[in-house]
């Protein structure tokens, strides 16, 4: 077993003290079970919620009502400790109506989405799997538990949760859970958007993004997901693309955005409620991309865009076109020749130029500011207060000449 479950067997073991059962559920056990880094460690047990916060010093309450409680280690560590429990009807097709919590690991294992991911673990390593999630995990299929219609009826999500794990695992959907699916594409309708961006965006990010693509087409999720139900065409196209090793929220969403052809792009993406720094980042990215198609890599499109900023819409024109030839260090190469990297670096201000001008503030300090900015960045002038000033005077002459 992996060193991060180290902790969570001694909140197993203090449980199994006061008389309770207590596995590793969930993810966790999925990705151990596939040789894959371990993300948050959940534990399942018989004990209630009033049972973990009262054996143990340190806790969370954070969902009580729904059997979850959070145990701190003495090391401050987290563990998601919830109480087996069985589920009613899903009037919102989110969250059931009713929980009521029960003393069988089985019962609990019944209610979960698919059988990779209704596997439990004891401290010891010995894997408890009913429905045979271990068996799916080799045949690398996503498999609901039970009667698939029945899952997705109870959470929506599911749905699209399916096709997100199909494309970060790079695994195929079960037959009967892709004809539930594709039965049952309108209840998505019906969950948040939040929700669903958080899914797309893993998605976008896996391994298996064409087949995922593919899908969403396929059963017609994509209908129900924002500002998309006329993208089809699109959509298969982006399915040619590789996204998997865009690292950040702004360079998967300018992919998203240049290849689906999006025009309002801050309209787009507020739709899909993401943060103000991310749309913004989302522009920039495109506004250079668009850019550098155009007339290619400059000093000029580095300086105003910055290093960052610019090295990452460069991966985004890579993800797209895989026979790009700039690489990033030309791109390094290009800012570090630069003469300045910033405004505040030019050795003139406002106040100087109106010194040598003698004249009133006007709008044509910042034409000769904006001017001056370029000529120091292209090299036709030194960022030097002589050089400079000798500049400024030739460049008010032709102003005069031209007003």
């Amino acid at each position: 077993m992996d060193k991060a479950f180290h902790q969570g067997m001694k909140i197993i073991e203090e449980l199994e003290k006061s008389g309770h059962e207590a596995y590793f559920v969930g993810g966790s056990v999925r990705d151990t079970l596939m040789n894959r880094a371990i993300g948050d460690i959940d534990i399942a047990t018989s004990a209630t919620p009033q049972d973990i916060q009262r054996i143990f010093p340190k806790t969370i309450d954070v969902g009580a009502e729904h059997g979850t409680i959070i145990v701190l280690t003495a090391e401050n560590e987290s563990f998601e400790v919830t109480t087996y429990r069985t589920e009613s009807q899903y009037s919102d097709n989110r969250r059931p109506d009713q929980v009521t919590f029960v003393k069988s690991l089985f019962e609990d294992l019944k209610r979960r989405d698919f059988t990779m991911n209704a596997i439990a673990m004891t401290k010891t390593g010995t894997i408890v799997d009913p429905f045979q999630g271990e068996k799916d995990i080799k045949r690398k299929i996503i498999r609901s538990v039970g009667i698939p219609r029945e899952r997705f009826q109870e959470d929506a999500l599911r749905m699209l949760r399916a096709i997100r794990f199909a494309s970060q695992l790079s695994f195929s959907l079960e037959s009967n859970t892709f004809l539930a699916i594709m039965n049952d594409h309108e209840r998505l309708h019906s969950i948040s958007v939040e929700r669903k961006t958080a899914e797309i965006e893993k998605l976008l990010a896996g391994i298996g993004l064409k087949y995922c693509l593919e899908l969403l087409v396929k059963t017609k999720l994509y209908k129900h997901l924002p500002e998309l139900s006329d993208k089809k065409s699109k959509l298969l196209e982006l399915s040619t693309k590789n996204l998997c090793n865009l690292n950040s929220r702004s360079a998967l969403w300018a992919a998203f955005v240049h290849v689906l052809e999006i025009e309002q792009i801050d309209d787009f993406l507020t739709s899909w409620k993401l943060p103000k720094k991310v749309i913004k980042a989302v522009e920039h990215n495109i506004a250079i991309i668009t850019n550098v198609q155009k007339y290619g890599w400059n000093k000029e499109l580095i300086y105003q865009m910055g290093l960052k900023q610019s090295i990452e819409a460069h991966e985004v024109l890579v993800a797209l076109n895989p026979d790009t030839e700039t690489s990033n260090l030309h791109i390094e190469n290009l800012y570090k020749s630069l003469p300045i990297k910033n405004k505040k670096e030019i050795v003139f201000n406002g106040h100087d130029l109106i010194k040598i001008a003698g004249e009133k503030r006007g709008k044509w300090i910042a034409e000769l500011y904006q001017d001056m900015e370029l000529a120091i960045i292209h090299g036709s002038t030194a960022n030097d207060r002589a050089v400079l000033k000798e500049w400024v005077e030739k460049w008010l002459q032709k102003y005069e000449k031209s007003y």
